[in-house]
């Protein structure tokens, strides 16, 4: 994990944060559904706007997973130059350039991010049902991704640090 191999104090901090919300997300979410499940097959009464009110925790659990995933270093990645390559300074130049490229694609997506936040502010969506404003949930995908690439920065410098060494830590 980032956090526990750079020492720092506040992303430790940000990963423990990204924790308690992703498990109340989680919480809250089976209990919304828990609940319409049980008025509208037990009690044959749904709860109108149950399913819109479930958007905006989802896409939350969906953005801080990504965060959180990004952060442990824990999503998929397919290393397979790696399989052919021996040597560690070698593993960790095919890693740095692979985190390289990814740093990029991420300042991209920040960008439309950026671009897709303004609109949501500009065009103050609601909700069909109860009128909630979207920005709720369109926000974080700003949010989520810059985060995302902020962890995909310190992945470059980490990569970069053990490249330089010529050895894995």
């Amino acid at each position: 994990m980032l956090g526990s191999t750079n020492g720092s104090g506040f992303i430790d901090w940000i990963e423990q944060v990204q924790h308690v919300v992703l498990t109340v997300l989680m919480v809250a979410i089976a209990v919304m559904v828990f609940v319409q499940v049980l008025l509208r097959y037990v009690f044959k009464a749904p709860l109108m706007g149950i399913e819109e009110m479930l958007l905006f925790p989802t896409v939350w659990l969906y953005f801080i997973g990504g965060m959180n995933a990004s952060l442990e270093r824990s999503q998929i990645v397919a290393r397979v130059l790696e399989v052919f390559v021996k040597k560690d300074k070698t593993i960790f130049l095919i890693r740095t350039i692979a985190s390289v490229l990814s740093f990029g694609v991420a300042v991209w997506l920040t960008y439309w991010g950026w671009d897709f936040l303004k609109y949501s502010l500009r065009v103050d969506k609601v909700s069909p049902t109860l009128y909630i404003p979207t920005i709720y949930a369109d926000a974080l995908v700003f949010l989520g991704i810059l985060f995302m690439t902020i962890y995909t920065l310190l992945e470059v410098c980490h990569n970069y640090a053990i490249f330089q060494r010529g050895t894995a830590e």
